[in-house]
Parts: structure tokens; C-alpha cells; sequence
């Protein structure tokens, strides 16, 4: 009998999960959002953002499968039945769940955010429309000095982009190392080392207020400091969505072959921004890149498969995958997932290459210019981890 797979979610995951299950004869439904169209989010501002690129430039191809554009609401983890913004009610023997994430925003307590937000002086980055909103904005003051709210490798990668693009910028922060609790401090403190002759850097300070004017938007630090901009960007990180009954912020906890550890035997999978894991001897995280996005979309795939005997069993999601972003004229570049890490190992300087490490067992690598390096150590990862599935 033929199995109906219902895939919720049309980014990185959600699309590498269909691509596999439908190479494999599986009937799959793939579930956009209502109105949207499945995009590469790395895009956003490495391309429309900054103009190069119109959205439709964007958009992913289909996997071999239409998705149908009628957004999951809820789930009933018994029956895997999905409720749809239609109103539709649909069945399906399998479900993975890649629903993805939404970008963080600022607290509501801080006086006028949502006027600036209702002006469009004060957006986040993280759909095809806030690149819209970004460019469009960005067209009408060019060049244009922009605030960015953040500290992590899309704060930077941005800041880098409009500064190459000749716009002002300027970093505000709320660490004193931007970027060191997601890739560690010695890289953290390079990559700041590239920022600093760039442009303006407000380090360990946070947003009070935001004054909104005709021509400009002001952003109060918590030290009375007043930073003025055409533009503020919130770069705060991402938060997981997913239909109910996972809407909460904890997101969808998976075991190590990214079955929903909520819904056991169900045959319900989530991968992704939207799922969160458990590695042996560490606590839950969630990892929300592309490529790894990517990896754990096909890795749910054959979970699915091998659970209804299709396939071989594809043992323990480990995180491996690399990521890249160009700062400055540099390349950061790591593999794996730093924050996993208790502890860091340089193994070179120059480039500078760290290794980040949970006890004795290395689980990620960070490095400045050295793809090479991060490569070559790439077999180390989880070494002793992988022997024991």
C-alpha cells in the first residue's frame, strides 16, 4: 500500500525532506504558507536586501512536488490529521513537520516600538517581504546610515553587506563580544577585530526607546546614549513556529532520529529551525541554519523510511553541516554547532581555526579565512560519539 506523507514547511528542511521521500515513490503533500512562496531565505539579505536580486529570483524549485499554499494550523498527534487556514481537513500516514522559525523581535516594554515598526523605520530581516521593506527603504536614502540591533553572524553578515553597498552603518549590541556565545570567543573577537574600522559599535548596550520621526528613527541605549538612522534592523535570532499543539516557543523536541519525542510512534518528524534536540551529555538546542536545515530535512526522510521498512536505518542525527558568511573581505566559516561546546581549542592562528569542544569530544569548528582547515578536521566531529550509535 502506498504510504501519503503530509510535509509541513517548504524551506531547506521542508524541501530536502520531499526531494528524498518522493525519489523514494512516497505520495507527498508539501504545506506552504497561504500566500507564500517558497524562498532561500539565505537571500534575503545577501540578495534583495540590498537589490540584487528580485524575491521571484529567490524562490526554490519544487522538488519534483506543487506545494499546496493553505497553512497547517493545528495537528491531532493521534490521528496526524492537520487543520488548514481553509478551514480543510486532511489525513496522512507520515508527517514532518519543518515549519521553520520567526525572527525574534524587540521586547514590547520598549517604548514605541510598534510605531516604529507601523512606519517601517523598524523591521527584522527574515522573509522575502522585510528584503522588500529593507531595499525599498534603503532606495529612498541612499546612502543611507542604518542601525542594526545584533550581534550574531546575520548582524554582522548585514552589516557588512550595506557597508560594502555604501550605506552608514552601525552596530548595537548587547554583548561586549558580538557573536562570542554562538561561535565562541576567539573567533567572536576577530571577527570584531574586522568590524571596529568599519563602522560604529554600541557593545553591551541595549535598546531603551525608539523615537520615531518624519525622516528618521532614533534608538535610546540604556545608557541615555541616542543613536539616530534612516533605518533599524533587529537581528536578535529566531524563535521556532510550528501548527498546535506545539505553538509555544520551545518548539518541537525530537529524538536522535528526529522522531517528535511528544507524539512517540506516531510517525511524526519535525527538522529544521523548528526542531529541538538532544545531544548525550548536553542539554536541549536547536540549530537554525540552512545547510544544516537542509541535512536534518533528508535525515527525517529516512527516519520516515526506515520506520516503514522503505529503507536502512539512517542512526543518530549528529550536526555536521558547515556554514560560511563574508565579513569585511573575510570569510567566516564553521561546521557543526559551537554553543554545543563547554570549551575551545585553537589549533591554528593564522588562519585562525578553533575547535569547539563538549569534554573531550570535538562538536564544532569555527575558523577566519579557513575553509581549508575546517575541512580537513571536519572527520573529528563527534568522533567519539558516532563510534558508539
Amino acid at each position: 500500500m502506498t504510504s501519503t506523507v503530509g510535509i509541513i514547511g517548504a524551506g531547506a528542511a521542508g524541501t530536502a525532506a520531499t526531494k528524498a521521500l518522493h525519489a523514494s515513490g512516497v505520495d507527498v503533500e508539501l504545506f506552504t504558507r497561504t500566500g507564500e512562496q517558497p524562498s532561500n531565505r539565505t537571500l534575503v539579505n545577501k540578495g534583495v536586501a540590498i537589490g540584487l536580486l528580485e524575491p521571484h529570483q529567490a524562490a526554490l524549485p519544487d522538488g519534483g512536488v506543487v506545494p499546496t499554499a493553505d497553512t497547517v494550523r493545528a495537528i491531532d498527534p493521534r490521528t496526524r490529521e492537520v487543520r488548514l487556514d481553509s478551514g480543510e481537513r486532511r489525513a496522512f500516514d507520515a508527517l514532518v513537520i519543518a515549519s521553520g522559525s520567526r525572527p525574534r523581535i524587540l521586547d514590547e516594554e520598549i517604548i514605541g516600538r510598534d510605531e516604529a515598526v507601523r512606519t517601517g523605520r523598524l523591521t527584522t530581516l527574515h522573509s522575502m517581504a522585510d528584503g522588500v521593506r529593507v531595499r525599498d527603504r534603503l532606495a529612498h536614502a541612499s546612502p543611507a546610515r542604518v542601525l542594526i540591533l545584533g550581534g550574531g553572524l546575520v548582524a554582522s553578515e548585514t552589516a557588512s553587506l550595506l557597508t560594502d553597498a555604501g550605506h552608514d552603518t552601525a552596530l548595537i549590541a548587547r554583548s561586549l563580544v558580538p557573536g562570542a556565545s554562538a561561535i565562541g570567543e576567539p573567533a567572536a573577537r576577530r571577527l570584531l577585530d574586522l568590524h571596529q574600522p568599519q563602522h560604529a559599535a554600541y557593545l553591551g548596550r541595549s535598546a531603551r526607546s525608539i523615537r520615531t520621526h518624519s525622516d528618521r528613527v532614533a534608538v535610546v541605549l540604556d545608557d541615555g546614549t541616542r543613536v539616530e538612522g534612516d533605518l533599524a534592523i533587529v537581528a536578535h535570532g529566531t524563535a521556532p513556529t510550528a501548527p498546535a499543539p506545539w505553538t509555544g516557543p520551545e518548539g518541537i523536541p525530537v529524538d536522535s532520529h528526529l522522531r517528535s519525542l511528544h507524539a512517540p510512534d506516531r510517525r511524526i518528524y519535525a527538522a529544521g529551525g523548528v526542531a529541538v534536540h538532544h545531544y548525550p551529555g548536553h542539554s536541549a538546542y536547536r540549530i537554525d541554519h540552512w545547510d544544516d536545515s537542509t541535512a536534518q530535512g533528508a535525515h527525517a526522510a529516512q527516519a520516515l523510511l526506515h520506520d516503514l521498512g522503505m529503507a536502512a536505518d539512517p542512526r543518530t542525527y549528529l550536526p555536521v553541516s558547515t556554514f560560511s558568511v563574508r565579513i569585511h573581505g573575510h570569510t567566516l566559516i564553521g561546521a557543526g554547532h559551537p554553543a554545543l561546546g563547554t570549551s575551545t581549542r585553537i589549533v591554528s592562528a593564522d588562519p585562525l581555526l578553533v575547535v569547539h569542544q563538549l569534554g573531550e569530544v570535538p562538536v564544532a569548528l569555527t575558523g577566519i579565512d579557513a575553509t581549508r582547515l575546517v575541512h580537513e578536521y571536519l572527520p573529528e566531529l563527534h568522533a567519539q560519539v558516532a563510534a558508539r550509535r
